[in-house]
This record gives C-alpha cells, structure tokens and sequence, in this order.
C-alpha cells in the first residue's frame, strides 16, 4: 500500500466529535466559521481507558494530538485552517505539547506515528530542527517500506524552500545514489556543500565515488568516438580502481579500438586475473589475438567464450577467425551453427555470402 494509503486509512480509523461554533469559542477562546469535526486518534482513546480515567467530557490534549495528526496525514482534510485557528490560540503551549508526544511515540518505536504528527507539526512550524527530525524518521521508515521514497522526497522539496538549509540535498543525494541516478546525486551533494553542509567523511567520501563515477561514465560515453580521450578518463582512475576487471576491460577496449593490441592483451590478462569468469574479456582476447595474426590463439579464446555463451556475435568472431586460418570446414560447420542461433543476423547473411 502507498505511504498516502496508509495515511487515509489511519485518517478512516479515528473517531470525530462535533463541535458547535460556540462549545469551540467556550473551550479555545477563538471564533470559527462552522462547526468542526474535532479528531481524536482511537488508540489515544483506549489508552485512557485502560488506565482507568473515567471521564465526562473529552480531555483537551486528545484534540490537540488528532489536529496535529490529521495536518500531517491528510493536508487536504476539509477543516484544516479550522485546526490551525484553533491551534494558534495557544501556539507556543501546543507545539510544546505536541513535540513532547511525538518524542514518545519515538520511543516506543511508534515510528510512523510520530512522523505524521511531525510532519503536522511542521504545518504549524516550518523550521530546520523540526525538518532535522523527520528526515531522520522518513529514513528509518524508508528502510521498511520503499514507497517512503517518495514521501521523502516530497518533504525534501518542501524543506528547500527554507533559505539556507542543506540537509534536504543531502537526504536527496542519499536517495539518488542509491537509485543509481549518479550524476543527480553529485549534483545534490555539491548544492549541500555549496550550502554549508558539514563535509564529515561519509560525505567527502560519497562525493569522492559520485566524482570517480562521473569519470568513469565519461570515459564510456567517448570509447567507441573518441577512444584516445576515453583512455584519458579510465587510466585517471587506475590507480585507485587496479582491482576492478570491468574498468581493465574497458580500457583494453580503447587500446584495441586505437590498433594497440599488445597493450589491450596486457589489460585483458589483468582483468582476467581478477575474474576469470568473464566471458566478455575471453572474447576480447579472442579478437585482440586474431588482429595480431594469431589465429590458433585467438580460436582458443573464442571457443572458450562460445562454448559459454552460444552467443551469434562470438560464433561469427569464431568464423572469420576460421576463414583466416584456411579452415573453411570448421568455418562452414560454425556459420550453420549461427543461423540456427539468428539466421536474420546482418553478420551471418553477409558471411553466407562470403562462404558461397
């Protein structure tokens, strides 16, 4: 169920008293313009209950609570700016009351309702402290229900609007880096410095990665166009990434594209050494060896890689490898192993017509 479903149906289980223009203007000492359907929250209700208060009339605090709890569950609810005529009558005497029930919700682990009367509370007074506090919530929440996501996210938007505060676009760089939108999360995390977040490790070290994969990004965006400026982007990072075999595969690419074969066979062998189980740099090896003239080794490579995948594009690496050496049986034997796979692949038809 979404986080707004969720709301409604908390908002569905609590019980409503009406109010008269005058019992409102008797117990708040404020003039509103219809009668309201004040909330009480149910739980709040049984609570007295069983701790034996056997009371005439509805203690006060019990409408505090439900008017903080619907502003934060349901903004639209139809007697909202009659809640907050009722709650500025008292306004420092509410909010205090109203923080002191939401630190005890928090205690006992009630995490949700403490954020939606936080999230009212906020309604009433839009501050950093009181932001602080439901970020902190939200992710916590977050953690157990993925559709507090987007909650978050909405609350961090409204939280933008407070001049000079920061933790709203670190909250979001969390929420994006974690979504793998990289180049949304460096921008998040930049705004956050830009505005006076306090750059601990964790942060600097975020920055760091989202940095070190905008170059990596970079450098994937030029390989097959700018191969040179792409090898620019991947060897800036070999330092501290030596150990990754897709970063050593894609450099091995660029080397390859540039018709420096020895070096790209230098790479693949690294790569390979870290994880011998990608079939992607098998082929490469394969390809690299066959541009260099080394058919019998670049076959090696290839059969391994097919024998893995069965994948058309190494069957017809396979087959010109083949072709190369002379072997056109093996050649002719591998092309009808590719139709079988995609007889509509462009490299197949035209290796056909090669072998006819």
């Amino acid at each position: 169920m979404s986080v707004k479903g969720i709301f409604a149906e908390k908002v569905s289980k609590m019980m409503f008293l009406e109010l008269k223009l005058e019992r409102i203007k008797d117990i708040f000492g404020v003039e509103v313009v219809e009668n309201v359907y004040m909330p009480i929250r149910s739980s709040r209700m049984i609570d007295k209950i069983k701790a034996g208060d056997n009371f005439e009339t509805i203690p006060v605090d019990l409408f505090i609570e439900g008017m903080f709890y619907i502003l934060g569950a349901d903004r639209e609810f139809k007697y909202n700016n009659s809640y907050k005529i009722i709650l500025n009558t008292r306004y420092n005497d509410f909010i205090r009351y109203i923080k002191g029930i939401i630190f005890k919700e928090a205690q006992k682990e009630e995490y949700e309702e403490a954020y939606i009367m936080l999230k009212g509370l906020i309604s009433m007074e839009n501050n950093k402290e009181n932001f602080h506090k439901l970020f902190l919530l939200a992710e916590r929440l977050r953690l157990n229900n993925k559709d507090y996501e987007l909650e978050e996210l909405a609350m961090i938007e409204e939280a933008k609007n407070i001049q000079g505060y920061s933790a709203p676009y670190l909250y979001e760089a969390i929420i994006k880096n974690k979504n793998k939108d990289f180049a949304a999360s460096l921008e998040c995390i930049n705004r956050y410095i830009a505005f006076g977040g306090e750059q601990t490790v964790e942060v600097l070290d975020l920055k760091h990665n989202l940095e070190n994969i905008k170059i990596y990004d970079k450098g994937k965006e030029l390989l097959y166009k700018k191969p040179k400026e792409a090898l620019k982007y991947f060897l800036s990072l070999i330092d501290e990434f030596q150990d990754d075999a897709i970063l050593l595969y894609n450099i091995a690419i660029a080397y390859r594209i540039v018709n420096n074969h020895e070096k790209a066979i230098y790479y693949l062998n690294e790569a390979l050494a870290i994880d011998s189980d990608l079939v992607e740099v098998v082929n490469e090896l394969g390809i690299n060896y066959a541009a260099l003239g080394d058919y019998k080794t670049s076959e090696a490579y290839l059969r391994k890689a097919f024998e893995v995948t069965k994948s058309v594009e190494i069957c017809t690496n396979l087959i010109m490898c083949y072709i190369n050496m002379g072997n056109l049986k093996q050649a002719k034997l591998h092309l009808n192993i590719a139709e079988k796979i995609n007889p509509e692949d462009e490299i197949v038809i035209q290796l056909k017509e090669m072998l006819r």
